[in-house]
């Protein structure tokens, strides 16, 4: 049982010099500073915290809580007196209560205040009964240089109250410059606690007394910038080094989607609630990009049973010279690199499940479909992005650039000399790329100017009202890219219009009101297959021919028609689309309906000869400029 001290004053004796040295410069930024007093007011059995940040004239920081509060004699025996380890002094491990473990140890953080203010005034209640003082750094040097006892300033003595119990501390003459940010010092005592989540401590932030734009303070905020990947719990029964306290910790490893902030990059350590090492891999060579998804806590409780003191003063790592800490120092290095092979493999299935609903083309699908020795290749070029120091959206992008340039034969002879390698490092990857990049450029920039000759032919035909067949169907059939460009290859529509005429063989009247009379109306120019197994109907209008609704219908009819006849195979089939080509488009309202209604469908579209013109001309011409910059580059 502690013994009562009977004292009509305050007292605090101490030499300056030994507070430097102690640590208060440490306490320079407001992030330190409450988490000590939050430390305080857990350890106070305090259940609920609140922070009030006041920077809308003098600067001014309150900190009230619930806890017990203290006696004027505890002010001196237990707040005032410098450097005294409550636990060895107490001989207990646990608050005043029993309720919890406390945090607190050296007792040398109560001066942390004194970091960024230069008043302080602490009211502290008990059983109804309440104490306050206020204390002056510039008094309490000057006391301690002159090696006098400094005694604070007693506001109110053992003062009958309403209130049971609670604390509530002022830090005034604040040297802060800067206005507050709420949010940024919530971040910052997530970062340094795990004790938020507990149902009886809740802590608040308050900034200019507005109750209403409170800020709560919770684990969770240490970690909301991170999207996560994976998550792996302890305990766990992975212990390759046979770690005796292994089943004791628990918390948990986190990879990210993306890369992690640089604060949060590795494994953090908590005792008892606390930070006591910051962020870091234990000495593990953690140079590959991989190890930056990586982040997490562990809480490891039994250190503060420990003989040796293995908690450094500033908390931001552990006493590693020690027996005990290097034992576990060893045990975290030896299974980090376990989530870092496993968070590789979910990270590959996240790219490859990216890429599939990106482009809905799977990837593993699509290496089984090459070649024996293109496979190889395809593989070792695929596996070298997944493995790769770039980004999971990126890589998705890179993987696509792959897939697309491995038809051309040009980049799979360019690539070849890859294949003899054992790995392909990135920097090598990243080069081939860019110097294929150059190549495709300089080799599309060649087929452009070629494509612009073309374009000026095409437009000469528009100017003559070239009829639509033999010369303008040749010239496109030729030159499909005018029509769309991702159309590779075409083929006569033979089969399909001798299937058509079939069709209408029995209802002559429906064929001629619906078609008409001219013949050039009952035939499809020709039928064009393009990439991932799209099809594309062509009909071809005069270049002065004016569209109509019956054109666009007759249209749409000739694309379910052949559609109906794909049905067979729907597998390999994505989809029947039909382009109409004609001179203008009049206006009509019910020409322009249908026009809307079936392109919306991805059924029919309607282009003019001059729209076709106009926009191979831009896209060759911005390809041209393009090649263009990159030359000046």
């Amino acid at each position: 049982m502690q013994e009562e001290v009977k004292n009509e004053v305050l007292e605090m004796k101490f030499d300056p010099n030994t507070i430097e040295h102690l640590g208060i410069h440490q306490y320079s930024t407001l992030p330190p500073v409450i988490a000590e007093l939050v430390s305080n007011s857990y350890d106070a059995e305090a259940e609920a915290v609140t922070i009030y940040l006041v920077d809308n004239g003098d600067k001014e920081i309150t900190i009230e809580d619930n806890g017990h509060g203290m006696t004027f004699n505890e002010i001196n025996t237990n707040f005032l007196l410098i450097g005294r380890n409550r636990r060895h002094k107490e001989g207990k491990q646990k608050s005043k209560n029993d309720k919890r473990l406390v945090i607190g140890k050296k007792g040398i953080g109560k001066l942390s205040f004194f970091g960024i203010a230069g008043t302080i005034e602490v009211e502290t209640i008990q059983n109804y009964v309440l104490n306050s003082f206020k204390m002056d750094w510039d008094d309490l040097k000057k006391f301690g240089e002159e090696d006098k006892t400094y005694t604070p300033t007693i506001l109110k003595k053992d003062e009958t109250v309403e209130k049971k119990q609670g604390t509530t501390i002022r830090l005034k003459n604040i040297k802060r410059k800067t206005a507050f940010l709420p949010k940024d010092l919530a971040y910052s005592l997530s970062k340094t606690f795990t004790v938020f989540d507990e149902p009886d401590f809740k802590v608040k932030i308050i900034h200019n007394n507005e109750p209403d734009n409170a800020t709560d303070v919770t684990n969770s905020l240490k970690y909301s910038g991170i999207t996560k990947l994976h998550t792996w719990k302890f305990p766990i029964v992975l212990n390759p080094t046979g770690y005796e306290y292994a089943d004791k910790i628990n918390g948990e490893i986190i990879a990210g989607v993306e890369t992690v902030p640089s604060s949060l990059k590795g494994v953090a350590l908590f005792s008892r609630g606390k930070l006591v090492n910051e962020h870091s891999f234990y000495d593990l060579s953690a140079s590959s990009f991989g190890y930056d998804y990586i982040s997490g806590w562990l809480n490891v409780d039994f250190i503060d049973d420990w003989k040796k003191e293995v908690i450094s003063t500033n908390r931001k790592s552990l006493i590693w010279e020690d027996d005990d800490a290097s034992n576990l120092k060893n045990y975290l290095a030896s299974i980090i690199p376990t989530f870092y092979n496993e968070q590789r493999e979910k990270r590959e299935e996240k790219v490859l499940a990216d890429f599939k609903t990106e482009t809905g083309e799977d990837i593993p699908k699509w290496l089984e479909s090459l070649p024996s020795h293109e496979n190889k290749l395809a593989d070792k070029i695929v596996k070298t992005i997944f493995k790769s120091e770039i980004e999971s959206g990126k890589r998705v992008e890179l993987i696509k650039y792959v897939k697309d340039s491995f038809q051309f034969e040009a980049f799979k002879e360019f690539a070849s000399e890859l294949e003899d390698l054992e790995q392909i490092d990135t920097a090598s990857l990243i080069r081939l790329m860019k110097e294929w990049e150059l190549i495709e450029a300089k080799e599309m920039c060649k087929i452009a100017i070629g494509r612009i000759e073309t374009i000026n032919t095409f437009e000469k035909h528009i100017k003559n009202k070239v009829n639509e067949v033999p010369t303008m169907s040749d010239f496109l059939k030729k030159f499909a890219w005018i029509l769309d460009p991702r159309i590779q290859e075409f083929e006569n529509e033979i089969y399909y219009s001798q299937l058509l005429k079939e069709k209408y063989a029995d209802d002559k009247i429906a064929f001629r009101e619906y078609y008409e009379a001219e013949a050039i109306n009952r035939r499809i120019d020709f039928l064009c297959m393009g990439l991932a197994s799209n099809y594309f109907i062509i009909e071809l209008k005069k270049p002065e021919f004016v569209i109509r609704e019956k054109d666009i219908r007759q249209a749409a009819d000739y694309r379910s028609f052949i559609e109906s006849h794909f049905g067979n195979e729907p597998q390999t089939i994505k989809s029947v689309v039909a382009y109409v080509i004609t001179g203008s488009i009049d206006g009509d309202r019910l020409a322009v309906a249908a026009m809307k209604t079936y392109e919306k469908a991805n059924e029919v579209y309607v282009r003019t000869y001059h729209e076709l013109l106009r926009n191979a001309r831009n896209y060759h011409t911005e390809f041209i400029k393009k090649y263009e910059q990159t030359q000046v580059k």
